[in-house]
């Protein structure tokens, strides 16, 4: 049996570590990516990390088809952009710079929240034991976003299952987790344009967010591959074509 739930995921702060940069500051990703968030999956059914080099984890093997969907939500989100701080430390293990301390400046997210939508087969062990642990609010290992300093919790009272159905189309639609998207996505949006008193008028639509984000790990090269996504309150016409999308109750979300 296959279900689709729905949990919100919490923290103080966060580090989502892109690895093209390679000066005295690390950037973080602003959006939860799926290879991060499989990794906090993993934490709560209870499976290994990374030992190995060259060798994917327990986690990536069992959990990497599981169909996900992310939604930023919380205090610290506005327009599907987090609010973000640098923060300047010393590095004094002595490995890492042979000639002295080395100066690190890390960008971190400040109040991240995300609703995690999946996609279960309930008739696959691990996936059950996920399905379980997070009604329960439990965990194998504690979950963090990014860095094991910034740990990560959710509430059974916000955990949600919904009836599904693949969605066949409509007019019109707007979408309620980020998408991966090929085509200008200015070309999809619908203009409504709405008139109220002293002639004041508005369209429908008010921010459009993108960022290229990881989608999984080359089999080949043990890297990220990457596609392009967005965010945005506009709807979008019935020409859109955007795989992997399902009506949850009366929602509209992206499972990749």
């Amino acid at each position: 049996m296959k279900t689709v739930i729905s949990f919100d995921l919490y923290a103080d702060m966060g580090f989502l570590k892109k690895p093209d940069i390679n000066e005295k500051i690390y950037l973080t990703y602003n959006m939860l990516h799926k290879p991060c968030l499989l990794g906090i999956l993993g934490a709560i059914v209870g499976q290994k990390g990374f030992t190995k080099n060259n060798e994917f984890p327990e986690y990536y093997k069992k959990l990497k088809n599981i169909p996900v969907g992310i939604k930023p939500i919380g205090k610290g989100c506005e327009q599907g952009n987090f609010t973000k701080n640098v923060t300047t430390y010393a590095n004094t293990i002595g490995f890492a710079n042979a000639d002295g301390n080395l100066i690190v400046s890390e960008q971190t997210l400040i109040h991240p929240a995300f609703r995690i939508f999946l996609l279960l087969n309930l008739e696959k062990e691990d996936e059950q034991t996920l399905y379980n642990r997070i009604w329960q609010q439990e965990a194998s290992f504690i979950p963090y976003l990014g860095k094991n300093d910034y740990s990560a919790w959710w509430y059974k009272e916000d955990v949600k299952e919904y009836s599904f159905q693949e969605f066949k189309g409509a007019e019109e639609f707007q979408i309620e987790t980020v998408f991966i998207k090929e085509d200008p996505l200015v070309n999809q949006v619908v203009e409504h344009q709405a008139t109220f008193r002293n002639n004041l008028s508005f369209l429908n639509g008010s921010f459009m967010y993108f960022e290229k984000l990881p989608i999984g790990y080359n089999s080949e090269l043990y890297q990220y591959d990457y596609a392009d996504f967005a965010y945005t309150d506009w709807r979008l016409s019935k020409d859109s074509f955007l795989p992997n999308l399902y009506k949850v109750d009366n929602l509209i979300v992206q499972l990749n």
